[in-house]
């Protein structure tokens, strides 16, 4: 949907609830990610603004860089989502006013399901967030995590940094008793807090070569590890 349509149909309103995601990276250059609801305050042709209130300290104080900005929400059932850019962002330590551009249009998006096996032997995965839902957009910082679980269709892994769905993510590993390096882009579907700070976090594999994913059927038929 253009967003000419969406002013011009009201789907796009002032008052009305959106999502923000922000990836970036901070001064010490590690990994930054937000995620929050906000109220749309003022829209129109060429930009957005609203302010979001923190009940504690502004995690926005710690975003160097920004990687990319993403805006979604859900119109009768349907959810809409874009990429931004930020033209202004004036902060302090609880409340923070965003003027965003406006996307030239809006997609759509629909998820999948698969099944997994669960892997006995600790295998280790480094993980990059490079864009949101199915779209590449940025290279952003490593981080780390051990697989939990895997199919054709997607893997779960735990991890000790704090992401959330549904960014896109650049997966390399090796499975254990398998030659290949696999190295495949995945969106994040599911996030479950566990102990110690940790996070479960479950992926769907996206545009993965029919080879790989024959080569992932195969091995996921296997004998259990």
């Amino acid at each position: 949907m253009k967003w000419d349509q969406a002013l011009a149909l009201e789907i796009v309103v002032p008052k009305m609830s959106l999502s923000l995601i922000i990836v970036g990276k901070t001064k010490e250059g590690l990994p930054f990610f937000f995620e929050d609801n906000f109220i749309l305050q003022k829209v129109n042709a060429e930009q957005m603004v609203t302010t979001i209130e923190f009940q504690t300290r502004n995690p926005l104080e710690d975003l160097h860089d920004i990687g990319f900005i993403e805006i979604s929400f859900r119109e009768r059932g349907i959810l809409y989502y874009a990429f931004v850019e930020m033209l202004q962002l004036s902060a302090t330590q609880t409340v923070c006013s965003l003027t965003l551009s406006v996307p030239h249009e809006f997609r759509t998006f629909e998820n999948r399901r698969a099944n997994r096996i669960q892997l006995d032997v600790p295998t280790s995965l480094t993980c990059r967030v490079i864009g949101v839902r199915k779209t590449a957009s940025y290279q952003g910082e490593a981080f780390f995590g051990l697989i939990h679980d895997i199919s054709a269709g997607g893997l779960s892994f735990v991890t000790n940094t704090r992401i959330f769905y549904p960014l896109l993510l650049e997966l390399s590993f090796v499975l254990p008793n398998d030659p290949h390096t696999y190295i495949l882009h995945g969106e994040i579907v599911r996030v479950t807090n566990c102990a110690d700070d940790s996070y479960r976090l479950a992926v769907e594999f996206r545009n993965i070569p029919e080879s790989t994913a024959q080569l992932l059927y195969e091995y996921c038929s296997q004998s259990p590890l």
